[in-house]
């Protein structure tokens, strides 16, 4: 494992967010750089329930869904939420519901970057149109193979470089939210959906209900 200097991690977060025009909190501390990673088969495990709760927000009917998970082992990889939602007719779905299913999309790209299958993941665009592509197509009945057989996990020192980013970020979209004070294309909401995926790969504690997102 490369040594990782976190506090020049940290200044090179902050002085990408500077010239997007954000705040920086020097008071923010700074990751244990031990933390280890999840293995490249968790990872791809829980970008394939992303994929597969995703299609729901699209419209696939519950039990279709249902019936994928389990043919592909992939049960024991949901948590409380998941299978909340998978016990429901889709319009008995709430509304909050069916926003956190919505944004799946933007916590399964930053899992595709994780896993090798994007070069990029620029904090200020929005996901790309080559996702669904690179995503088991549930439709036609595709298993897990594009990522259980095609991710590799990146280097440690790469993961902890963007979730150091992403974790600040947060920082200053929520100040920026509390104070009234835009923050031009860079979403608050993608901001946090990509650093779970993040904080869920560098915290084999966390499950994804509980997930560590404080700031």
């Amino acid at each position: 494992m490369a040594t990782i200097d976190v506090e020049a991690i940290k200044r090179e977060s902050e002085e990408i967010i500077r010239r997007y025009g954000g705040q920086t909190c020097d008071g923010l501390p700074c990751h244990d750089p031990a933390d280890p990673a999840r293995d490249v088969q968790a990872v791809a495990r829980r970008a394939l329930v992303l994929n597969a709760m995703l299609q729901i927000a699209f419209q696939a009917p519950i039990p279709v869904i249902k019936r994928w998970i389990s043919a592909h082992d992939l049960d024991d990889e949901l948590v409380e939420s998941e299978r909340a939602i998978l016990e429901k007719e889709n319009a008995d779905l709430t509304e909050q519901e069916r926003a956190n299913l919505h944004w799946y999309i933007e916590a399964l790209w930053a899992l595709a970057w994780v896993g090798g299958l994007i070069e990029q993941m620029p904090f200020d665009e929005h996901v790309g149109d080559n996702l669904a592509a690179l995503c088991p197509n549930l439709q036609i009945g595709e298993d897990g193979a594009k990522f259980l057989t095609r991710m590799r996990l990146r280097p440690h020192d790469e993961l902890y470089r963007m979730r150091d980013l992403y974790y600040r970020l947060h920082w200053w979209t929520r100040n920026a939210e509390l104070q009234g004070q835009p923050t031009g294309n860079v979403s608050i909401d993608i901001i946090m959906e990509r650093r779970k995926a993040l904080e869920w790969t560098l915290n084999a504690d966390d499950d994804w209900d509980n997930v560590n997102m404080s700031t």
